[in-house]
């Protein structure tokens, strides 16, 4: 196969992998819609390593956890739309709240309410 078919293949892998991580994202979004408070749902219905954030309904970025550093469990906050990190933290929780501080939707020390 030469590189011109081969880069063709590789674009289609990715837009077909943006295409599915998207409509993931979109079912639930869907399902945190309407919502009140900080809420986070699972992007992949089976697993919690990725969640969605949202406050009062609107989708302030997602936290996963990243489990390649030391001991334990480690959650990073990524802010929406732009990826930027916000940072690392112990829990799924905490990095959730990080995220909505960060996102000035929620004031240092006062938790939000979280569900999923």
């Amino acid at each position: 196969m030469d590189d011109d078919a081969i880069s063709v293949i590789l674009q289609a892998e990715r837009i077909i992998h943006r295409a599915g991580w998207r409509l993931l994202e979109e079912t639930a979004l869907e399902g945190l819609a309407g919502t009140r408070g900080l809420r986070r749902a699972p992007l992949e219905p089976r697993s919690e390593v990725i969640q969605l954030v949202t406050y009062d309904g609107d989708h302030i970025g997602h936290i996963r956890c990243d489990r390649t550093g030391g001991s334990g469990q480690t959650w990073v906050a990524v802010a929406q739309p732009r990826g930027r990190p916000v940072g690392a933290y112990c829990s799924a929780q905490e990095a959730a709240e990080a995220l909505a501080q960060a996102c000035g939707k929620l004031s240092p020390g006062i938790p939000g309410h979280q569900g999923t």
